[in-house]
């Protein structure tokens, strides 16, 4: 009889162990599922860059060009050309790092020397988990790199097509390696690259980049030209500190200066100014048309200037009621 208990006890033993792996297998599974749910929209972005995506180059003036996609929402990059190596502005997605690469070899065969970030959002800095990895000093203001030790989620209540998107974190050899808070300068040879942080605006760690000598300013999605501009609110952003910041944007341009946005053609002062004016005719009428009891509907029906009309994100009035909707949001006012 006790030879049959440790018989018996040894099966239900082994009976335990084979339970506890397939729960252990069947947990390992689940999270697994999880995690790719989870950066899904993000995977499948991905996908469709590495599909579509061609380059345009724009030699802007001196030693600075403009890296443009085309036919995959990248953010534009900035390249500038030194005696002894390239600094690059954003590095879009990780994904067409060979195709960034190759393109800028046609232009220079220098090795990078800096690459700075606008701030942390993929479509711009997402390069960094290939870049970081050839150690090359990555410069950006500190929240992204606090931003990228973490999965990122965005705001997708002015685009509904963000909704639920969320990219995951970067590895340690993949963040920046030079942060700072308010701005840092970079001298190179008789060029002045002064970096600015003027405040939470499209998120909470936008850089406004500007070469001083050449008066070209590199805005990243602080200034863009799709027609109304995404927010995050997740990610630190204000978008009365958006117009703000456009004000800052005004404030170190002239007549002469070439604004680089985050995406589409090369801009202006003027044109910088009349997104600034045409942003507070939202935030001013959205606000009084709540004090004087109107529906969004309208509010939106009040404001004439055509920003609303973008379909980069959605259809334009949707977008249109999205961020009036976002404006009341950021104002503790919900509807």
């Amino acid at each position: 009889p006790f030879v049959g208990f440790v018989i018996l006890a040894l099966i239900n033993h082994k009976l335990f162990k084979m339970k506890k792996l397939f729960i252990i297998l069947c947990l390992s599974h689940t999270i697994l599922y999880s995690q790719s749910a989870k950066y899904l929209k993000y995977e499948e972005t991905i996908k469709q860059v590495s599909d579509n995506l061609t380059l345009r180059v724009e030699k802007i003036k001196d030693n600075l060009y403009l890296i443009e996609g085309l036919g995959a929402g990248m953010g534009n990059i900035g390249l500038f050309v030194t005696d002894n190596g390239l600094i690059m502005i954003d590095n879009s997605f990780e994904i067409v790092e060979d195709l960034i690469t190759s393109t800028i070899r046609k232009i220079s065969t220098k090795p990078f020397k800096y690459i700075l970030n606008t701030h942390h959002h993929y479509d711009h800095s997402d390069g960094n988990r290939a870049y970081g990895k050839m150690n090359i000093p990555i410069i950006s203001h500190i929240n992204v790199l606090e931003r990228q030790k973490n999965a990122s989620k965005v705001y997708g209540g002015i685009f509904k097509v963000l909704e639920g998107f969320e990219a995951p974190p970067h590895e340690d050899n993949e963040l920046p390696t030079i942060t700072y808070s308010k701005k840092i300068t970079l001298q190179e040879r008789d060029e002045i690259i002064n970096i600015y942080y003027f405040g939470p605006g499209h998120t909470d760690g936008d850089s406004i980049i500007k070469f001083e000598r050449a008066n070209v300013i590199h805005a990243g999605d602080s200034f863009i030209m799709y027609g109304l501009p995404f927010i995050d609110l997740i990610g630190g952003g204000s978008i009365k500190g958006f117009i703000e910041n456009l004000n800052k944007i005004i404030s170190i341009s002239n007549l002469e200066t070439i604004i680089i946005p985050g995406h589409g053609p090369l801009s202006n002062l003027e044109k910088v100014k009349q997104f600034r004016n045409d942003l507070k005719e939202y935030y001013q009428k959205t606000l009084e048309g709540y004090n004087y009891g109107l529906s969004v509907q309208e509010i939106s029906n009040s404001i004439k200037c055509d920003l609303g009309k973008t379909a980069a994100f959605g259809e334009a009035n949707e977008v249109k009621l999205n961020f009036i909707n976002s404006i009341l949001l950021e104002n503790n006012i919900t509807r």
